[in-house]
């Protein structure tokens, strides 16, 4: 056990040797490791592409949610102009400033009901 130590001792001896020089990532190191390296390569542009996309859809929903409001507000206004045209004062006023000969029943309008011939 004695030798395994003292190899370990030496490999991160030379690991560190080799850090502190700025040797660590050599040419042999991406030789050795290029399937690794290519990996977190890739997995790095997923999180970038991935990050794109996500503020890309906020800024979307951001400004879907503008015009939903925008949209509420038009609806709100659209609502209260149709309310003020069908008025019923506002439609009284409007009939006699343009002289249509209207008039307003004073008793309601009366529900005809129609009778079978079998009742007398």
């Amino acid at each position: 056990m004695g030798e395994k130590a003292k190899k370990e001792k030496i490999g991160f001896v030379k690991y560190l040797k080799l850090f502190l020089q700025g040797r660590v990532f050599s040419l042999d190191f991406f030789r050795s490791h290029w399937g690794f390296v290519a990996l977190v390569v890739f997995l790095f542009c997923l999180s970038i592409a991935n990050r794109y996309m996500c503020q890309t859809k906020l800024e979307t929903i951001k400004d879907l949610r503008f015009e939903l409001t925008n949209a509420k507000t038009e609806r709100v206004r659209a609502a209260a102009r149709y309310m003020e045209l069908v008025r019923h004062s506002k439609i009284v006023t409007l009939a006699n400033e343009h002289q249509l000969g209207l008039e307003i029943p004073d008793t309601p309008p009366v529900k005809l009901m129609q009778n079978n011939g079998d009742e007398k």
